[in-house]
């Protein structure tokens, strides 16, 4: 006789807890540091990147800036060239002293366009901040310390004094009589 087989009863599945995520260990302070210490360095480095990038913007942007300065003076040295040449070709002195007081008209302009400033100095009080004393004149028509004559240019761009003007200051008359000439004593007498 052949056993007969019956089927299994069916087990009930039984749900098995879910595990939580194994939990990293806590760094060691080792671990930790060596993790400051990495993020310290790449810190640095960022910002020697950063620092480098900058300068070579700016030493572009200086280069770019004087590239374009000259651009505008071109024009004035073409025309400085044209009055050479007619200066050459002329004895009028009446034209080459125009053709050259355009010339100069010119650059004062172009100047002027790129924030270039004179420097007023002539019936100014002395001013050493903008000023260059190249000599006194000796006046009672002025006020002492009062700029009489300029006898170079200066030049600011904004608050920078590019140059100073060369001037002559008035000064005050001595007033103290002259000194008379005294005759040295006979070693005789």
């Amino acid at each position: 006789m052949g056993k007969r087989r019956d089927k299994e009863p069916e087990t009930p599945e039984v749900e098995e807890p879910e595990l939580a995520p194994a939990e990293e260990p806590e760094p060691t302070l080792e671990q930790k540091l060596a993790d400051l210490d990495d993020r310290y360095h790449r810190a640095v480095a960022e910002l020697a990147n950063a620092r480098r990038r900058f300068e070579r913007e700016h030493e572009r942007a200086g280069r770019l800036a004087v590239a374009r300065f000259i651009e505008r003076l071109l024009p004035m040295i073409d025309n400085m060239d044209r009055s050479l040449k007619a200066a050459h070709e002329s004895h009028d002195a009446a034209d080459i002293i125009e053709g050259f007081g355009l010339v100069e008209s010119q650059m004062l302009q172009i100047l002027s366009d790129s924030g270039v400033r004179a420097i007023e100095a002539v019936g100014k009080p002395f001013d050493p901040d903008v000023h260059h004393a190249v000599t006194t004149d000796i006046t009672e028509a002025v006020e002492p310390g009062t700029v009489t004559e300029e006898l170079g240019r200066g030049f600011t761009v904004g608050e920078l004094v590019i140059r100073p003007a060369q001037v002559r200051v008035a000064a005050a008359p001595s007033k103290e009589p002259a000194a008379e000439a005294v005759e040295p004593a006979d070693p005789e007498e």
